[in-house]
């Protein structure tokens, strides 16, 4: 666990649904992803492939980490296509556009507040999970989420499938 804490995470420029203007996060999403339109011609027509950072060595073992870490520690099965890595970032209110079904979280480090704040379908109720240490299974695809402010260093990640 202590290497997923410690890893160097790259600045993530894509995620943008998820920060507010000027704001830079660090993280990435290992495993396959969604290819924007104009890619997908490129791609022999197929909308997924492998994310292009896994492609790259240097994140074999931070993918071999968390994915032996996760089937230790999980208590349950759960398949999954993709892993979001999210270093310190505070995601504004949003939706898992491209996701699909449930998805699972954890927040790792030594920090304070963080917790998800899930809405309920109409985006006005919110309700508080503490997702410290703590794996947590809902659809992100439905439900609008947001994170609490938080102080520290504070690593999510975010085990789910795509379209």
């Amino acid at each position: 666990m202590e290497e997923i804490i410690n890893f160097d995470y790259p600045i993530n420029r894509n995620r943008h649904n998820t920060k507010e203007e000027g704001e830079i996060h660090h993280g990435m999403a290992l495993g396959l992803v969604n290819l924007r339109p104009c890619n997908v011609v490129k791609n022999n027509n197929k909308p997924q492939q492998m994310c292009r950072l896994h492609k790259m060595r240097k994140y074999d073992n931070i993918w071999k980490t968390t994915t032996k870490w996760f089937e230790e520690v999980y208590p349950l099965p759960f398949e999954y296509t993709t892993i979001q890595y999210n270093k310190n970032n505070k995601c504004r209110k949003h939706i898992d556009a491209k996701n699909v079904g449930e998805s699972i979280i954890i927040a790792l480090g030594d920090f304070e507040g963080g917790r998800l704040i899930i809405y309920d379908y109409e985006g006005e109720e919110k309700k508080y999970v503490d997702i410290k240490n703590n794996f947590f299974r809902f659809n992100g695809s439905k439900y609008f989420h947001e994170t609490e402010d938080f102080t520290g260093n504070r690593i999510s990640l975010v085990f789910f499938n795509i379209n």
